[in-house]
């Protein structure tokens, strides 16, 4: 590989990683340009995404109240006890009922002050139990089947949403993790990595400037050693000049409240003081450590609400609680949408070592004042699982909701997505449903544009072998059928002449494996016009 080559792809994510505030900070950008969205409001919008690093054991976060018996038969020594958890909300129907680790009573009062919604079995189809490869997964925005992105999903959606020329902040900022993450990689982008610790911002200025300087006069020379230190003298100057500007938001903002002593709090703090003081960045990426809990997960059966586990809850829920008071005192909380991720739950039964090993699915929370408060999904059953089967986890079907449902929500509804972006994003197969977790939408669903004339049907559903597709269109459309898996990948695609009034066209489909589909019935730009779900059995 030639070196400029080697430079161009080993620098892509952050432009620039500097201390601030105590936490290790690294900037991002995009060069793509297409701005889907003018709008102030959106200016002024940013999500937090804070990754729980490890895998959180989402049984022991969020407690099925009604099959509490069963958990604690999965679990005789590392369940909380039914004594200590705390109940979310006595409204919530019998066979919904939650029953949430002790250390999580912040998030009951967010619960109850509407900012707080619960979305239960999420992740991914093929689920990966390694923590590298499924960091890397959703870091992409991949399945686990198809992973051959080759950036990441918040680089994707950032180059596709936003024009960074008119914005002087990055579009993304990191904090908290010296390493770049996955999902801002982009080979459109360039960083200078710089550890800070124990340096003033001048030394950090002065260390940067070193970089590739004096910047020399090769005249009308030409060589591969010339290119690659003008490629690096640019990409110095943009981080110089974002370290600048990153700092003078920090200097310019301020904090409302006490925020408890842990890392993540610190975190938090600094994404608080940035956009008090006028920073438009629109993704802050964080990070708490320690979720690997296969051992010592609790203190013991008399004391399961102390432990390992129950001290990462404890920073989780003070720290965000913190971050949303904050935001409240400073009037800002309209501007924020805040979001938990982990790359995979934990096993339903308990491990020989008073801790729960690499399982599937689990909870997300979503944090918010524009946050819909509630629940959605419900809880994962417990009756295939009996505590002497050793390796057992939820079964995979048991999935109710995608990663990337959640993510297209988020960005669609209130960072406003276009259709167009979220189709950039590759998250356009996950939308179509899209979660209600956004109240008043800054953009209508994309997939609701289409007149109320058009419909379409399925008969039989579920489908055997035969169906008959019906199509009520509200004009002449050249277009065609396309049958999705949850996957996103297309199974099978027709081109199709759509007359106005009612359309009807029989299909076999005994070639199909059993499972959920989506159909969608699109124009000659491929542009969805209405889609419907099916089974086939």
């Amino acid at each position: 590989m030639k070196r400029r080559k080697f430079i161009q792809i080993s620098s892509t994510g952050s432009l620039a990683g500097f201390m601030l505030n105590g936490q290790f900070v690294n900037a991002f950008t995009r060069t793509k340009l297409l701005n889907q969205l003018s709008n102030d409001l959106v200016r002024d919008r940013s999500i937090v995404m804070i990754q729980l690093s490890g895998g959180n054991d989402g049984l022991n976060s969020v407690i099925p109240k009604d099959q509490y018996d069963k958990y604690a038969n999965l679990r005789p020594t590392i369940r909380i006890k039914e004594s200590d958890a705390i109940d979310l909300d006595s409204n919530l129907g019998i066979s919904d009922g939650i029953l949430l680790h002790p250390n999580l009573l912040p998030f009951k009062e967010l619960y109850l002050q509407g900012k707080l919604n619960v979305v239960h079995g999420v992740g991914y189809p093929n689920v990966n139990r390694s923590h590298f490869n499924g960091r890397a997964i959703m870091s992409k925005g991949a399945d686990g089947n198809n992973d051959d992105f080759d950036d990441g999903w918040m680089a994707r959606y950032l180059h596709s949403a936003f024009d960074h020329t008119t914005y002087l902040d990055p579009l993304g900022i990191q904090i908290g993790n010296k390493k770049p993450a996955d999902d801002f990689h982009s080979e459109e982008e360039h960083k200078v990595d710089i550890n800070l610790t124990g340096q003033d911002p001048e030394g950090f200025y002065s260390k940067l400037s070193n970089i590739g300087n004096p910047k020399p006069d090769f005249g009308d020379q030409d060589s591969e050693y010339i290119r690659n230190i003008i490629e690096i003298n640019n990409t110095e100057q943009i981080a110089t000049n974002y370290a600048q500007r990153i700092s003078e938001v920090f200097s310019q903002g301020d904090n409302s409240v006490t925020y408890p002593q842990f890392d993540l709090a610190n975190q938090l703090k600094t994404v608080a003081k940035m956009i008090s003081g006028g920073s438009k960045t629109k993704i802050f990426l964080l990070r708490i450590d320690g979720f690997d809990n296969h051992a010592n997960q609790v203190d013991s059966l008399n004391n399961s609400q102390l432990g390992k586990h129950a001290n990462l809850l404890n920073e989780l829920a003070l720290s965000v609680k913190a971050f949303q008071d904050d935001l409240q005192a400073q009037g800002r909380e309209d501007n924020v949408v805040t979001a938990t991720f982990t790359e995979f739950g934990r096993k339903a039964v308990e491990n020989n070592s008073k801790g729960t090993d690499h399982g599937n699915f689990g909870p997300m929370f979503v944090i918010g004042k524009h946050v819909n408060g509630g629940v959605r999904g419900s809880h994962l059953s417990l009756d295939n699982f009996t505590y002497s089967v050793k390796n057992k986890h939820f079964d995979e079907d048991q999935m109710q909701h995608d990663y990337r449902q959640v993510y297209s929500a988020i960005i669609g509804d209130f960072l406003g997505a276009s259709d167009s972006t979220i189709i950039d994003t590759e998250f356009d197969a996950y939308d179509i449903d899209r979660l209600n977790l956004i109240e008043n939408p800054i953009l209508s669903n994309p997939y609701e544009k289409t007149p109320q004339e058009n419909s379409l049907n399925i008969v039989p559903n579920p489908v055997v072998n035969d169906i008959m597709i019906r199509f009520r269109s509200f004009e002449w459309v050249r277009g065609g059928i396309q049958i999705h898996d949850l996957q996103g990948r297309i199974v099978e695609d027709l081109t199709v002449d759509f007359s106005s009034g009612t359309n009807q066209i029989p299909l076999n489909l005994s070639h199909l494996s059993k499972g959920l589909y989506v159909l969608k019935v699109v124009d000659d730009r491929n542009q969805t016009i209405v889609t419907a779900k099916f089974t086939k059995q």
